[in-house]
């Protein structure tokens, strides 16, 4: 059953994706989006289990006894067989430190769905980042086949001179290295592309081959988007602080009197007959006198709050830098991809011609090489450049606290 729109098509070993689909099926199904929302309906329903403390409670009973001779007090047992059927009520009228409780409780919850949010955010960053990887391991690649064509060529032409004596012996052994080093070049960079897909298959939790490929759409890159009026992470971190200074009142509160209220009605049927009854009562419990449990528990909590608080403070300075530095990176990025490009195309358009002057004789096999290595790391510099492009983007996403696709 498809339960995320994630452009998935598989054709022999190889699997299509887009950056939305990526994005959609990370931020529903990566392993600690999913860990969150189960914290976050845990939370919930220890929020209601609290709550439910402080309600009126009513319980149904049936009861039945039978019995013969003395009672454990001596006296002879005025009944023999009794049974009753009714229902008991409970109110704890007055309740200070549950109410705080409940309310600490409600707190946590709210925190744990923020937190869902955050790793929302987080696994989309992490989709973006892995795709634009990715993306740019097969563009390496490319690049290093191109070499290796490139190389080939070289290689047959310099030894197709050497032979007719136009160039010496030792041309083609340079010829032969320069190939053998884009040979060793063409290796790493599958390996590095088949790695990067099993990465990107193990966010989305999906079954990676042996050798994986994936088959990737181009990005149209449009601006960043921007996020909810407050980050995920600072919302978590503000329930956190809210959640502790609940648990501090709760822990105070234990010292405040509780009243609670009970009632019951049932009939009853003993050895001489039966009939309804009732009963009702008030329980006031004021606490005199804990040692030092309760002290201590206020303490713990005051030293949860202001660690809490710190916490909030630090959440709030790493979002600030962590704002400014992703708009600075994404747009030195963009800069490099486009110098990046431009040093290629110059790159190949001076080996085409050190090509040309090199079998018209006036260039050395040296500088052949230099250029066409000249060309080969330009092509990977802006696939690299790419995908530095591609983890500013999600990075200042992320501090925008941008979520979904």
């Amino acid at each position: 059953m498809i339960t995320v729109a994630l452009l998935l098509v598989h054709t022999a070993s190889a699997a299509t994706y887009t950056l939305p689909g990526v994005r959609q099926a990370a931020t529903a199904r990566a392993i600690e989006v999913e860990q969150a929302a189960a914290a976050a309906d845990a939370a919930d329903a220890q929020a209601v289990s609290v709550r439910a403390g402080a309600l009126p409670s009513i319980v149904g009973s049936a009861s039945g006894s039978v019995g013969a001779g003395f009672t454990a007090f001596g006296f002879p047992r005025p009944v023999q067989r009794q049974l009753g059927v009714g229902v008991d009520a409970s109110w704890l009228l007055v309740a200070p430190e549950t109410w705080a409780a409940a309310s600490s409780a409600r707190l946590t919850a709210e925190g744990r769905h923020a937190m869902q949010a955050w790793t929302q955010v987080t696994a989309r960053a992490r989709a973006t980042e892995l795709y634009t990887a990715v993306l740019a391991a097969q563009k390496e690649l490319a690049a290093r086949q191109t070499a290796l064509v490139d190389a080939t060529e070289a290689e047959k032409a310099v030894q197709a001179l050497v032979t007719t004596g136009i160039r010496p012996p030792s041309h083609a052994a340079q010829a032969r290295a320069s190939l053998a080093t884009v040979h060793a070049e063409l290796a790493n960079a599958e390996w590095v592309a088949h790695a990067r897909c099993a990465e990107l298959q193990a966010l989305l939790r999906e079954p990676a081959d042996a050798a994986p490929q994936c088959v990737l759409a181009e990005v149209d890159w449009a601006p960043p988007k921007e996020g909810p009026a407050s980050h995920p992470a600072l919302d978590a971190a503000a329930m956190a602080l809210a959640g502790s200074e609940a648990n501090k009142k709760s822990a105070v509160m234990a010292l405040v009197p509780t009243l609670g209220l009970s009632a019951g009605a049932a009939w009853y049927r003993a050895d001489q007959g039966g009939g309804p009854g009732w009963s009702a009562g008030a329980d006031l419990a004021v606490p005199l006198f804990a040692s030092g449990s309760a002290k201590s528990q206020i303490t713990v909590a005051e030293a949860q709050v202001r660690s809490t608080r710190l916490a909030l403070e630090a959440q709030e300075l790493q979002l600030r830098v962590a704002l400014r530095t992703a708009t600075i990176r994404l747009k030195a990025a963009e800069q490099g991809v486009a110098a990046r490009q431009v040093a290629l195309d110059a790159a190949q358009e001076a080996l085409d011609m050190v090509k040309a002057r090199y079998s018209a004789g006036m260039d050395s096999l040296t500088d052949w090489l230099t250029s066409r290595q000249a060309r080969d790391a330009a092509a990977v510099a802006l696939a690299r450049a790419e995908a530095e492009r591609g983890a500013a983007h999600a990075a200042l996403e992320s501090a925008r606290g941008v979520g979904g696709t």
